[in-house]
């Protein structure tokens, strides 16, 4: 008889069990530090950290001045280094306590320099992308003088100057905008702004959304604002803003270097263009930068870099796809 009470066949197969399966057990998704975040108290949390910083630096400034008899004094120079700092000062605060309240981990979220990479392909981009910049401006500049000279005179304004301080000034200027304006930014707009919205409305959404808003800060919106969408597209190629930051930094620089130039803070000069250079530019430049948006735009499901792997976890990958072609063989 058989387990089941039926008579047993002499010589027959008795029934076989299933082998005990060992299934993996079933993890959960990733957590996402992104849906806990808030951007909204960005724009207040950096205007009051910025206005404590820069009271404070002052107040320590004219201390030293009183101290020294003067020789510290707190000038037009003066002023607007410690401006500058205050506003970076304001973004860093913000940056730390709205993605540490999260949980953001920020070595993830930088990540570290892609092996492979080809850098000579992001230099050409970016002397298309600065020569659009240029065009761009000078072309909205020509427009504006005709159209609204106030407005361009404010937006001229908002530009940064060279400072007429001492050796001192100049440095701390080249240092903030080669050095500290490239980081704080990159992790600002690409990092953090393009990563929270788009868990919010879509990858997209968000890289489009955060170019706009870095060419507002930046009083260009035409020019600055596709800096930003191809800054978003090497994060978004490379999954590490290592690329990117280096990217605004070699954009800064030459920048930095044209401010130093005869000439290259006069605003008279901007706002007596003729427009045809950046005419020129802007026709040669924009099919260029239009055709590799278009090549690498993200999907429209595309998983932000934070979440879908950094450089370190792509080249994990290959090295893991060598070793199964080479096991295969």
């Amino acid at each position: 008889m058989d387990e089941t009470g039926a008579p047993s066949v002499p010589g027959a197969d008795s029934p076989r069990e299933d082998p005990p399966r060992n299934d993996p057990p079933r993890e959960d998704p990733p957590d996402n530090p992104f849906e806990r975040l808030r951007s909204r108290w960005l724009i207040p949390c950096t205007l009051g950290a910025g206005a404590a910083i820069l009271i404070l630096l002052l107040l320590l400034t004219e201390i030293v001045g009183f101290a020294t008899g003067g020789a510290f004094a707190a000038d037009d120079a003066t002023r607007q280094i410690l401006s500058m700092l205050a506003g970076y000062g304001g973004m860093v605060a913000w940056l730390v306590w709205a993605c540490r309240r999260a949980g953001v981990d920020f070595g993830r979220l930088i990540g570290r320099v892609p092996a492979g990479h080809d850098w000579a392909i992001t230099g050409a981009l970016l002397a298309v992308t600065i020569a659009f910049s240029y065009g761009s401006w000078e072309l909205v500049a020509w427009i504006l003088t005709r159209v609204a000279p106030d407005l361009l005179t404010w937006l001229v304004q908002m530009l940064p100057e060279r400072p007429t301080g001492n050796l001192g000034h100049h440095i701390i200027m080249v240092l903030v905008l080669v050095v500290a304006a490239p980081l704080v930014e990159e992790v600002l707009f690409r990092g953090v702004l393009i990563s929270r919205w788009g868990v919010k409305w879509g990858s997209r959404a968000g890289i489009v959304i955060s170019a706009v808003a870095f060419g507002i800060l930046h009083a260009n919106v035409i020019g600055i604002g596709f800096v930003g969408l191809v800054a978003a597209m090497l994060y978004f190629q490379t999954r590490t803003l290592i690329v990117p930051i280096v990217f605004h930094a070699a954009n800064n620089t030459i920048a930095t270097i044209g401010m130093y130039l005869p000439g290259g803070s006069d605003a008279a000069a901007i706002m007596d263009g003729d427009g045809w250079l950046g005419f020129l530019l802007v026709f040669v430049t924009l099919p260029v930068l239009i055709w590799y948006l278009w090549r690498y735009w993200p999907a429209r499901d595309a998983v932000i870099p934070y979440m879908g792997g950094g450089a370190e976890d792509k080249d994990q990958g290959a090295e893991d796809d060598d070793q199964d072609a080479e096991g295969s063989r």
